[in-house]
C-alpha cells in the first residue's frame, strides 16, 4: 500500500474563530461588528472592514461588545482607523479584553465616551 491509495483527505484548515460584518443604516451610519476572537487570522478582515467602512462619509461604529480576545496587532488596526477617520470611528463597548489590550498599546481613549475627552 501506498500513500496514493489513501482517498480520505481531511481539512486541516482551522475554524474560523471570528466574524466581521459590516452593516449600512444609512449614508450617515455604518456599523462595523467584531464576534469572537480578533487573532492574527482576523486582522485581514478587520482592516478590509475597516478600509471599506470609511471609504464613503458616515461614521463608522466599531462594535466590539462580542469579542472575546484581542491580540496587539488587532488592537493597532483599530488605532490606526481611528487616527486616520478624522473622527468618524467610534468603537462601542469593548469588551473587557478588548479594553485591556486597547490599554496595554497605548489606546486608553479608544471606546471613550467623547464628551468625557
Amino acid at each position: 500500500m501506498t500513500v496514493s491509495d489513501f482517498t480520505d483527505v481531511r481539512s486541516t484548515a482551522p475554524a474560523r474563530r471570528h466574524s466581521i460584518g459590516i452593516e449600512s443604516y444609512s449614508p450617515d451610519l455604518t456599523v462595523v461588528r467584531a464576534v469572537g476572537e480578533l487573532n492574527m487570522s482576523a486582522r485581514a478582515d478587520l482592516v478590509n472592514a475597516l478600509d471599506g467602512a470609511l471609504r464613503g462619509n458616515a461614521v463608522v461604529l466599531l462594535d466590539l461588545s462580542a469579542v472575546d480576545f484581542m491580540y496587539s496587532g488587532a488592537a493597532s488596526v483599530i488605532v490606526d482607523a481611528v487616527e486616520r477617520s478624522d473622527g468618524r470611528v467610534e468603537v462601542f463597548a469593548p469588551t473587557r479584553p478588548a479594553r485591556r489590550v486597547l490599554d496595554a498599546v497605548g489606546a486608553s481613549f479608544v471606546g471613550e465616551d467623547p464628551s468625557a475627552r
